[in-house]
């Protein structure tokens, strides 16, 4: 059972080889990144695409390797793992993508897609293969007569139900969900919602769930931490949490209120998003936001506790 998530520092630069008429360029996808993520908890992570969520997401998970920092599951280090450790490692740490449609080999039946880890894992079931491919579909809501369908004969959501019966399968305690509503109807979003608090309460998961969507995760989450061209720019301890970065208090104000009387004229964001190959000095929201100064356009600023939570900010609100 995965107790506690220390991630440290951790980041992804990539770079693109050059020409005979271009130079080498690099970027930092994700930049400094730290984070505790305990168990029972959901901890969301927010932000424009582009922003460094889903390579988080992978780094964690080492399916990428970082560049630098380090993740540290139950104290162990990830870093230090040999490739047949992380594979053991990962029984317990499974994730669901975004994309149901192409997270599935379309041309395995249901019921061999569910067993995949298992097969992975070098694994075998308590009971028979039938009554385990039973078990996961009930768990997540499904038919089990849809075991011998094949992927292209399921709707969106039922195929992204399959993907979450599939990182159950080993009975994970961590689950990174990386968008997993992004690609569905808003009605079918609302049902996977749902099937995830119900599984995290009765199987005591602990999640981390990336989104562009923050009124989603505001419901969903218990932490968020906003990011914006690959560093966290502000960490909210709880939803309720008062805005303190500029462009968290926009992304509050664009969500959408049922209530007409709660709606309020929203101030458009001015200038462009910078190129993550040539990030400007200083902050890299300071061109975007209207309370910038000349130490925004010059020094980066920091990830620290101003009063209430952390921000990186030179003027917070």
């Amino acid at each position: 059972m995965t107790n506690k998530l220390e991630v440290r520092n951790l980041s992804k630069r990539f770079t693109i080889s050059g020409g005979p008429f271009r130079k080498a360029r690099a970027m930092h996808a994700v930049n400094d990144v730290s984070f505790d993520l305990v168990s029972g908890r959901v901890v969301g992570v927010v932000g424009e695409s582009g922003c460094g969520k889903s390579t988080l997401a992978r780094l964690i998970l080492r399916l990428i390797e970082p560049s630098n920092g380090s993740v540290k599951l139950d104290g162990s280090d990830l870093r230090a793992k040999t490739p047949a450790q992380m594979r053991a490692l990962r029984a317990d740490m499974q994730m669901v993508f975004q994309d149901p449609y192409s997270a599935i080999d379309p041309r395995y039946t249901i019921a061999r897609a569910v067993m995949e880890p298992f097969e992975v894992q070098g694994r075998k079931p308590t009971g028979t293969e039938e009554e385990e491919v039973d078990k996961l579909l009930n768990m997540v809501g499904l038919n089990p007569g849809l075991a011998s369908s094949f992927p292209h004969q399921l709707s969106g959501g039922q195929k992204q139900r399959v993907g979450i019966a599939r990182a159950l399968a080993l009975r994970p305690s961590l689950l990174v969900l990386d968008e997993p509503t992004a690609s569905l109807d808003v009605s079918v979003q609302a049902q996977i919602i749902s099937l995830l608090e119900q599984l995290r309460d009765d199987l005591g998961l602990t999640y981390l769930f990336i989104s562009h969507d923050l009124s989603l995760v505001r419901y969903f989450c218990d932490e968020i931490m906003v990011m914006y061209l690959g560093r966290v720019v502000e960490a909210l301890p709880d939803t309720n949490a008062a805005a303190r970065h500029p462009y968290t208090a926009t992304l509050m104000d664009s969500t959408f209120a049922p209530d007409p009387k709660l709606r309020r004229i929203i101030a458009p964001l001015e200038g462009e998003v910078p190129s993550p190959f040539d990030l400007p000095p200083g902050c890299a929201f300071a061109e975007r936001c209207p309370r910038a100064a000349a130490i925004c356009r010059n020094e980066t600023p920091i990830l620290s506790t101003q009063d209430s939570h952390p921000v990186a900010c030179h003027h917070p609100l």
